[in-house]
C-alpha cells in the first residue's frame, strides 16, 4: 500500500472484518475503521486486537461521524458498488446508487485535511470477466446488470463527479497479486454452493432465481467433474494479467 505515507491518519471506510487496515496500519500513525455491519465490526476487532493504532466502529459512509478535516487519506475499497439499497439490489443502474455514491465521495472530502488523499478500489469490466472464477459461472444473462452496478466508477458521470469535487487522479494500479482466499482453494468452490456464502457478496443479489439456478448447477458441474482447480487456476491467470482489482489516487486540490 504505497499510497500510504508514515504518520498518516487514516479512514478505512467501509472497512469490513479489517483486512485492509492490518495493513494500513504497518506505516499510518492511525487507522480507524467503519462499517454499518456490527458483525464484521467486532471480527475486525478481534482480528486487529494487537494493534495499538488501529480502532474500530460501526457506522455509514455515507454520514460519517467524525469531523471535518481531521484525516490524511480515505481508502473506499470495494465499497461504492454496495451502495443504493434496494436499487443496487434490483440490478437496476439507479439513481439511488448514484445519489449514495456521490454523498460517499462528499463525506470523504468533508473529512480529509487539505491536500488529502482518496483512495478508490474496484474491478474493472476485464477484471471482473477474467479474475474472478465464480464471476465465470454466472450466465450472460446477468452481465448487463452486474456491469450496471460495478461500472460507475469507470464512465464519463464518475469522473465528471471527482472534478465537481475538487479530486484530481494522481495515479492507479492493477495489482496482480491475489489476497482472496478463494483464489487459492477449490474448496472455496464448493461453499458457493452455500445461500450464506453467497449471501456476503452482492453480486449474487443482482441474479434472478433462474439465473442462481444456473450458477448453482454450472458449480455442481465443475465439482462432479472434476475441474474445479482448473476453474480457479484460470482465475489466478487473469489476476496476472489483468489484475485483481484498480486502485486509483486522488488528491483533494488544497484550495477548495
Amino acid at each position: 500500500m504505497g499510497f500510504v505515507r508514515p504518520g498518516d491518519v487514516v479512514l478505512d471506510a467501509g472497512c469490513g472484518t479489517g483486512q485492509h487496515a492490518r495493513y494500513l496500519a504497518e506505516v499510518a500513525s492511525k487507522v480507524v475503521g467503519i462499517d454499518t455491519d456490527s458483525a464484521r465490526i467486532a471480527i475486525a476487532q478481534e482480528n486487529c486486537q494487537d494493534l495499538d493504532n488501529a480502532s474500530f466502529e460501526v457506522g455509514s459512509v455515507t454520514k460519517l461521524p467524525f469531523e471535518d478535516g481531521c484525516f490524511d487519506l480515505v481508502l473506499l475499497a470495494q465499497v461504492l458498488h454496495h451502495l443504493g439499497g434496494e436499487d443496487v439490489h434490483s440490478g437496476e443502474t439507479s439513481t439511488s446508487l448514484r445519489e449514495q455514491c456521490e454523498r460517499a465521495i462528499a463525506e470523504a472530502k468533508r473529512v480529509l485535511k487539505a491536500g488529502g488523499r482518496l483512495v478508490l478500489v474496484t474491478t474493472s469490466r476485464e477484471q471482473r470477466r477474467k479474475a474472478y472464477w465464480h464471476f465465470n459461472l454466472f450466465p450472460e444473462s446477468a452481465w448487463e446488470r452486474l456491469d450496471s452496478v460495478w461500472s460507475l466508477t469507470e464512465g464519463v458521470w464518475f469522473t465528471s463527479l471527482m472534478e465537481k469535487m475538487g479530486f484530481t487522479m494522481t495515479g492507479n494500479v492493477s495489482p496482480a497479486e491475489s489476497h482472496w482466499i478463494e483464489a487459492q482453494d477449490e474448496k472455496m468452490v464448493r461453499l458457493s454452493l452455500d445461500p450464506g456464502w453467497r449471501s456476503t457478496d452482492v453480486a449474487f443479489a443482482l441474479l434472478t432465481p433462474d439465473e442462481m439456478s444456473q450458477f448453482v448447477a454450472k458449480v455442481e458441474g465443475v465439482l462432479g467433474d472434476g475441474s474445479a482447480k482448473e476453474l480457479i487456476n484460470g482465475a489466478l491467470a487473469g489476476r496476472a494479467s489483468h489484475g485483481e482489482a484498480t486502485v486509483y489516487v486522488y488528491d483533494l486540490k488544497s484550495d477548495l
